[in-house]
């Protein structure tokens, strides 16, 4: 991928330097920077403060710093400010930060020399990974303390070497000088400006945000597909996706949600067999299904205005002080000589380097991550529950043909799975503290509201996972479901019938025990009856009557390869963690969208 300083990147393109992609530096970007770090050189002379280049950081701005100590002062901002802690952030984060930092410092106004941006992309070419720990950022003057512990690779410290970095090929984390002798890298010094450039930007908390919502982008996704199973499984309509209705408040997110599961319901025929009558009595379905375009199509504006947001991003630069053009009117102002206008030497000091634009973004992508739990939670919820499910057993417990009870008694069917997600969902609200709104100031006061991203960046990525497992037990439901539905051969009545009162019902019946097969034979398909098994039943379906949507059938089959109908107690949670790395691969949306013959989007 070529960095070029006027072009813009997708969150897709962070994605695939992330995956290996090669990265280049521009021969006209790598002269204009160049050119520019010359003019600034030429310009910073002499006793006149500049920051950055001659006044020490944060709240020492006031002091003076000498020529011969220049150098020593970008070491010292680094390593003074490499102090984070926790365990160390995962190597896509981290790559995904390199890559930003490169394409932000290439824009031209940071100052840099082109050699900066080159090692950056040495370092990403040949896989070198420095090991950050993910903790000690307040996403304002950018991501101090992540950026410095990359920036410690980089740099040949003169107080030896004391960070640690990955490799291609060698099993954990090694010193970063022989990370970087191993692979063939230089060590350098940094010059004036040069570590308050590299530190000094939101790029850690842009790097978590750009992937968890590339991720959360996928996971709405499945919610999706998980909310087209469940609604069919659980004898729900179709019509609340219609897009004429959604035509009368058309929010973008809902109508977009909406298609996605009108086109997955299509061509059901369990909903076909239901769709003439009312089954279950119900005059409208619960809010999990019948307004689940309006719900998860909030979540996929929040999911859009995240993207916008973190696109807007990459085409920024984000560090302080700024090189911009001089002006006539910069000229006088500053009392410099004329012949600097229209160089790149004028230095203004501004705010670019806070979070709050990544910090908004990212926490409505967590807003969305906690109400795609909930939503998956309640109809979990529904599932183990024989009063709502529609003439399933409890826990959806499977049971013996014909016969007059499952094994209730030393049984419990999928009942804990439904715990879990109401687990996971709790640990997933617990991280949805906004952390934007609650500052703590910094640096003696001068930095008295940050942005607290890199905190919800971090809390963001780590509770995907457990979305991701909510959706896969939701998933494993609904392939319980079908094969329930199929092995009933029948749907629910929404009349309860008493039997003892109905000779005729109840004569039905004893045959029935008796005599089942016999009796599936005899044109009883339009009798109202009560299958001994516990189901109540309106009318028998035959086998293809009661299957899902062709791509809904096709995820079954994978669903079942993985996590096949519980027809006795087993363990589970090997299946369910397997299901679910499924689900964060994207295998579950590329299996519908290959069945469906296009992609949701």
């Amino acid at each position: 991928m070529l960095i070029h300083h006027d072009q813009k990147y997708s969150l897709e393109d962070v994605l695939a330097v992330v995956l290996g992609e090669e990265v280049e530096l521009a021969p006209e970007t790598k002269q204009m920077l160049a050119e520019r770090r010359a003019q600034i050189e030429a310009f910073v002379t002499g006793d006149k403060p500049y920051y950055g280049f001659n006044r020490g950081f944060g709240h020492n701005v006031d002091q003076a710093v000498e020529v011969e100590l220049i150098e020593e002062l970008q070491e010292n901002l680094i390593r003074s400010h490499a102090c984070g802690v926790g365990e160390y952030a995962p190597k896509e984060v981290i790559r995904a930060t390199m890559f930003l930092r490169a394409v932000s410092l290439a824009r031209g106004h940071s100052g840099v020399r082109p050699l900066i941006v080159e090692k950056l992309i040495e370092m990403l070419n040949k896989g070198v990974t420095p090991c950050v720990p993910r903790h000690g950022s307040v996403g304002a003057s950018g991501d101090l303390a992540p950026l410095s512990h990359i920036a410690m690779v980089l740099i040949e410290p003169s107080g030896g070497d004391e960070e640690f970095a990955w490799i291609p090929g060698v099993e954990g984390a090694i010193p970063a000088g022989e990370a970087m002798a191993a692979v063939g890298i230089s060590r350098i010094k940094l010059e004036a400006k040069e570590g308050l450039a590299f530190n000094n930007g939101t790029t850690y908390s842009t790097a978590l945000g750009v992937l968890s919502t590339l991720l959360g982008e996928r996971l709405l996704k499945t919610a999706s597909i998980a909310t087209a199973m469940s609604a069919q499984v659980l004898l729900g309509a179709d019509t609340p996706y219609r897009a004429d209705l959604h035509d009368l408040r058309p929010h973008p997110g809902a109508k977009t949600v909406a298609r996605w599961l009108t086109a997955m319901m299509a061509d059901s025929p369990i909903r076909n067999a239901h769709k003439d009558h009312e089954d279950d009595g119900e005059v409208q379905d619960p809010y999990s299904i019948r307004c689940a375009g309006q719900i998860l199509g909030a979540c996929h504006d929040q999911l859009s205005f995240a993207r916008k947001t973190l696109e807007t991003e990459l085409a920024s630069v984000t560090d302080n002080p700024l090189i911009l053009k001089m002006t006539a009117a910069d000229a006088v102002d500053q009392g410099v000589d004329s012949r600097w206008v229209g160089q790149y030497v004028n230095i203004v000091s501004g705010g670019h380097f806070h979070g709050m634009p990544v910090a908004f973004a990212m926490f409505g992508v967590m807003q969305a991550v906690a109400v795609m739990a909930r939503l998956s939670n309640m109809r979990c919820a529904r599932y183990v529950d024989g009063r709502r499910n529609k003439g399933m057993n409890e826990d959806l417990k499977w049971f013996d043909e014909w016969q007059d009870r499952p094994l209730d008694a030393i049984s419990s069917g999928m009942m804990i799975p439904e715990y879990v997600t109401a687990s996971l969902t709790n640990v997933i609200w617990g991280a949805s503290m906004p952390s934007h709104l609650m500052s703590i100031s910094t640096d003696a006061g001068q930095e008295d509201h940050v942005s607290m991203s890199a905190g919800l960046g971090v809390r963001l990525w780590e509770t995907l996972p457990r979305l991701a497992e909510i959706l896969a037990i939701e998933l494993a439901f609904t392939n319980q479901a079908a094969a329930i539905r199929a092995r009933s051969g029948a749907l629910p009545s929404k009349i309860a019938l008493d039997v003892e009162a109905n000779e005729q019902v109840a004569e039905l019946k004893q045959k029935l025990e008796a005599k089942a097969q016999e009796l599936l034979n005899e044109n009883l398909q339009n009798e109202r009856f009560e299958v001994s098994c516990g189901l109540a039943v309106s009318h028998l379906i035959d086998e293809d009557g009661l299957r899902l949507s062709p791509c809904c059938e096709a995820l079954k089959e994978r669903i079942s390869s993985i996590f096949p109908p519980v027809t006795v107690d087993r363990y589970m949670s090997r299946q369910i963690r397997q299901l679910a790395e499924l689900v964060m691969s994207g295998d579950i949306v590329k299996t519908v969208e290959t069945a469906l013959g296009r992609g949701l989007g």
